[in-house]
């Protein structure tokens, strides 16, 4: 029971730095990761946080932790708005909950965006 709740505790301690990519550089940028080994299949709604660095357009970029669901490591990227996607009060340095679903395209998209407070 000791050794579970420390190692949780080590994570949850652990998963903010993770998150926001500092001490090692886990993160690469989308342009150059390997496509192949990523699950661009169908999926349902898929959450996670991110912190939005720029809003062009329909185009976001954003750094996000691993998504697993994905088989997604935590990366810098650009992802598109889907169309119709609900988009709350999201400027660039808020950190977001994102919901990512496939577009018509089949390219993983952003559904939903909502400023976390």
């Amino acid at each position: 029971m000791r050794f579970t709740t420390l190692t949780l505790t080590a994570a949850l301690l652990a998963s903010p730095a993770l998150a926001t990519g500092e001490g090692h550089d886990h993160t690469k940028k989308h342009k150059d990761m390997d496509h192949s080994k990523m699950d661009h299949g169908t999926m349902d709604g898929i959450h996670t946080m991110a912190t939005i660095h720029s809003i062009d357009g329909n185009t976001i970029n954003v750094t996000h932790p691993p998504i697993p669901d994905l088989k997604w490591p935590a990366m810098t990227m650009d992802l598109m708005l889907l169309d119709g996607a609900e988009v709350g009060e999201v400027e660039a340095g808020d950190e977001a909950m994102l919901m990512l679903e496939n577009g018509d395209d089949g390219v993983v998209g952003i559904r939903a965006m909502m400023p976390v407070k």
